[in-house]
This record gives structure tokens, sequence and C-alpha cells, in this order.
């Protein structure tokens, strides 16, 4: 029974799930920008204008990231056991992200030379991409243009090498025994030192309106974007992950006596009213104005949205059916090969725009059929070289980490 409730507890039932849904928001904001609004009937400009708040993808992938790596550090943290292996960890996140990563970087690149693209300041943008530094500065925010959707990978490995190092303060607090609510306030106190962190990043390293905006490319974009994107804040994000995993591994060491308030589908209302309510923030607030409705302007809503994503994941290991109805097998594949969908898609949705359909830009498909025949071929192809992604590249190599850590 042990055993059985351990595998149980490692699965977090719902994460795929969660996991694919991130993916698949993502995929719909790039493809939906791609169709000319307004030229659409009222219904479709309504449906697309929801579609487009698909960038929030971006947020659950952080607090997602945030519930599932620092789980094992709270697992071991109520069962007082020691600090986990950092060397398994770091191998671990490495093998995850660094070959996918990479190989889409130097594709991306052969592209531009082949293509005989011109690119502002590409070596600088290039040095800081290959060291996960591009978040760091508007000129580098994104490492290639032909694949702009890798701007978030540095901003999740910042959040990586965050995370444990809070996670040590924790273990390093003074006291015989651990307490689940003083873990829990350490947290919230963590979150609170964010913020102010991160008033300080806006009073420093707020960009001037020289060439700031989109209409001066993805440089100006990111400096239009900038400070409100920034690796400190998004880590706000990554801890609403943390402390959902510290609630859902409190609440496993104490199942026993939740058996009733499961059984009633206490944590399935809880989970499935919480994803009702992140999904009605991006459908109430679909036309307003980026930054808007935020704490210190950061985007997708922060934090109502991404503490309602944190509440559906902390409460979907505990359901009876919310979870299992996440975890369904095209979600669950989806889930495996996200990673791949997430590097290749924009890269691939460039090729189509660049190569064949010259209309296939931003607000530029004016014809929803063809938008719509064109967006399925691409999300199509995305599937595919993911699925190749996973099975020829990451998964081979995620094995072997596995296996030396």
């Amino acid at each position: 029974m042990k055993k059985q409730q351990n595998v149980l507890q490692n699965r977090l039932t719902g994460a795929d799930g969660v996991r694919a849904l991130a993916c698949l928001l993502v995929i719909a904001h790039h493809i939906s920008q791609r169709l000319n609004m307004m030229t659409q009937t009222k219904g479709v400009q309504e449906a697309q204008a929801f579609f487009l708040m698909g960038n929030a993808g971006v947020s659950i992938f952080f607090v997602l990231s945030g519930f599932l790596l620092s789980y094992p550090f709270w697992k071991r943290y109520v069962e007082n056991d020691d600090f986990p292996s950092m060397k398994q960890y770091t191998v671990r996140r490495a093998a995850r992200i660094i070959p996918g990563y990479y190989i889409a970087i130097l594709v991306s690149i052969l592209v531009i030379w082949l293509g005989h693209i011109p690119v502002e300041r590409l070596g600088t943008r290039l040095l800081a991409g290959f060291t996960f530094t591009a978040g760091f500065s508007y000129v580098t925010f994104f490492p290639v243009d032909t694949n702009a959707a890798l701007w978030s990978i540095s901003f999740e490995v910042f959040s990586y090498l965050l995370m444990p190092l809070f996670m040590f303060g924790l273990y390093k607090l003074p006291g015989r025994s651990r307490s689940f609510w003083r873990a829990m306030a350490y947290w919230a106190g963590a979150l609170i030192l964010v913020y102010y962190a991160n008033q300080l990043v806006h009073q420093l390293f707020t960009p001037d309106n020289i060439r700031r905006g989109w209409q001066y490319g993805n440089i100006g974009g990111a400096k239009y974007w900038m400070p409100n994107y920034n690796p400190l804040g998004f880590f706000g994000h990554f801890s609403m992950g943390i402390l959902a995993a510290g609630i859902t591994a409190g609440l496993f060491k104490i199942q026993e006596k939740l058996k009733a308030l499961k059984k009633f589908g206490v944590f399935d209302l809880i989970a499935s009213m919480s994803l009702a309510g992140a999904f009605y923030i991006l459908w109430e607030f679909r036309r307003a104005l980026e930054f808007s409705h935020s704490l210190q302007n950061q985007p997708y809503f922060f934090p109502s949205f991404a503490a309602l994503v944190a509440v559906a994941l902390a409460a979907a290991p505990h359901s009876v059916l919310v979870g299992r109805i996440l975890d369904n097998p095209f979600f669950r594949f989806t889930s495996r090969v996200s990673f791949g969908l997430y590097v290749w898609h924009y890269f691939i949705i460039f090729l189509v725009s660049d190569l064949w359909a010259k209309d296939y830009v931003y607000m530029g498909t004016s014809s929803l059929g063809r938008w719509g025949w064109i967006s399925l071929a691409i999300v199509a192809v995305s599937y595919i070289i993911a699925t190749l992604s996973y099975y020829l590249v990451e998964k081979p190599i995620l094995d072997k980490a596995h296996k030396i850590s």
C-alpha cells in the first residue's frame, strides 16, 4: 500500500493535462495572430480575441514548472528527510532543456544563414541564447528572429536556479522539527521579497523610449516588454507553483484524514472551479490592454491567473475525476512532446509565412478557411517534429541522465 501511495504522489495527477493546455494555448495564440480580425464576423472576432489570450499559457508553464520541480524538495521536507541531491537536479534539468533547445537555435541560425536574413546584433544574441542569459537585456531577449518563442527559456533556467536556493533556506530554518505552516509563511515571505525586488528592477532598469515598440522589430518589441517581462518577475509565477507543491505535499501527508473530502468531490470542485476561473479571466479580459489588470504591470494577469492555476494543480492530485479527465490520452501525449511543440511551432510558422503563404503574417490572412487549413497543417507538422524530437533526441538523453544521477 505504501509503495502504491508513493507512485501516486510521484505522478501528480493532472499535471500532464495542465502542461498540454499550456502548450496548446501558446500555439493557439500564435496562429490566431495570423487571422485578420477586421474581416471576420462578430462571433469569430470574439473567439479570436479569446484565443489571442493563449499567450497566458506561458504563465501556466512557469507555475507548472515550479510545482513539479519543487515537489521533490517539499516531499523530503515534510518527511523530515535530507535536502535532495543537487547533482541529480542539475543533470536532469540540463538534459531536459539543453539538447532540444540548442538544436532549435542551431536550425534557426542555419535558416538565417541560408536565407540571408538580416538580423541585428546576431552574435551578441546568440551568445546570450546559448548561455541562457538572453532575458536580461532587450537586445538579446529574442535570441533568434526566426524562432521568437525561445525567449522564455532563459527565464525558466533563471527560476531553476533560484528555486533550490530558496528551498535550501527553508531547510536551514532553525528549529528541531519542521512545520508545514512555518514553511508556508517562509514562502509567503519569499514572494514578498520577490515583489519588492521586482519593484527595484522597474525603478532601475526601465528602458528609455528611443526605438521602443514592435514597429522597430523584435529588439524594439522586447524593449517595449521590458521590464514588465523580466526573469525575477517570472519567478513570481514560478513561486505560485512552488506554494502549490508545498500544499500538495502537506495534503499527501494527511491523506488518510482527507478520505471523506475526496469521496464527496471537494478536491474535484476546487480543481474544476479554479481552472474555470482561470479561463474566465482570459475570456473577461480578452480585449484588455497588455499589462493591465496585473500586479506590477506583469503579463498574464498576475497574480490572479497564476494563483488559480496553482490551486488547480494543488487540488488535482487529490481529486477523483478532474485529474483523470485532465490526463486523458491525447493530453498525456501532448504533454510528453510539449517541449518540442513549444520550441518548434513558431519556427514552422516563420517558414510557412516566409517561403509559402506570404499573407500568413500578423493579422494578414483574411480568409477564415485559408487560415484554418494552413493553421491545421502547421499544428500537424509541429506534432510530427515534436514527436521525432522527443523519441530521437530528448528521451534518449533523459534516460541516460536518470541512469547517471
